[in-house]
């Protein structure tokens, strides 16, 4: 059996100094790591050009909204204004907003699927029962349709509103007036297309209103609310009658239409007139958009 010496002040001081640096290191170190961060590290290791727009929503900060500031809670809009590359940018915006235009369209096709159904039974002389009845009359209210005098006609009147717009038209919208997702309406009231309200409160003010109009910029409690009102009021607003007119139109002749022919119903979108229109239309061009439209089901 070796025996054991005393140890010397100085190993003492050496000891002890060892001792504190292994505790330091042992509390440095977490003891696990969620599958967020493990996903966040992965996706650190590709150059920002490659990353979604999921990952994007994560890592960029986020604007508080005039709505929810109060409470604490966040914005859903990711801050574009911090993605220094322009080709970024535009790339983050589109796959940022793809999903929910597609999922207020594929709404609206479902109500037109089934008004395309009431239609042909109409056509056969099938009976018609309580349940159509009352699901054309929720879409006249919802599409401001009055009763044609027959129900027929009133199909046939809703048909022309309850349609979809393309995707390559609303990024392009969505983009313009948002300034890809950077304007004061867009990170406060999730406002992504310059919309107004007519009632006191209901949105932001513009700083440069004109003196005697009261309008604001609605405000809204989701970008998705945003994308869904903007489309009802392109399919419901007497301004743009001929929005819908060449939509209806190309469907009967090629039964497809593009947004950069939609875009030509525009003309009274803004005070810009024409010249907005053209812009709108070379935004579709260039950033080539039309790769982002579905074909047309029904």
């Amino acid at each position: 059996m070796r025996e054991i010496t005393a140890l010397k002040p100085t190993d003492v001081l050496m000891l002890g100094l060892l001792l504190v640096l292994l505790a330091i290191s042992f509390l440095n170190v977490p003891t696990s790591y969620s599958s967020t961060t493990q996903q966040a590290a992965a996706t650190d290791s590709k150059p920002l050009e490659t990353r979604s727009i999921g990952h994007a929503s994560k890592i960029l900060p986020r604007e508080p909204t005039a709505a929810t500031a109060t409470s604490g809670q966040t914005s859903e809009l990711p801050d574009f204004a911090a993605i220094q590359d322009t080709a970024t940018k535009k790339r983050e915006f589109f796959n940022y907003m793809l999903p929910m235009i597609r999922e207020s369209n594929d709404k609206i096709r479902e109500e037109r699927r089934q008004l395309l159904r009431i239609a042909d039974m109409i056509k056969t002389g099938t009976n018609i029962d309580s349940s159509d009845l009352d699901f054309v009359g929720g879409l006249q209210v919802r599409y401001r349709v009055r009763h044609q005098g027959d129900l027929s006609a009133t199909v046939d009147a809703l048909l022309i509103r309850v349609d979809v717009v393309p995707a390559s038209l609303v990024l392009a919208q969505a983009a313009n007036e948002s300034g890809w997702g950077t304007s004061r309406f867009a990170r406060q009231a999730n406002n992504m297309f310059g919309v107004w309200c007519f009632t006191k409160g209901c949105g932001l003010t513009p700083l440069a209103r004109a003196e005697g109009l009261t309008h604001e910029v609605a405000r809204y409690d989701s970008v998705q609310d945003s994308i869904d009102a903007y489309i009802r009021t392109l399919n419901t607003n007497s301004a743009y009658v001929e929005l819908r007119d060449i939509r209806a139109n190309s469907r009967e002749m090629a039964e497809h239409f593009t947004g950069h022919e939609l875009a030509e119903g525009l003309l009274r979108y803004s005070e810009r007139g024409k010249d907005y229109v053209e812009e709108i239309k070379m935004m579709i061009r260039v950033n080539d958009l039309h790769r982002y439209t579905l074909p047309i089901q029904v």
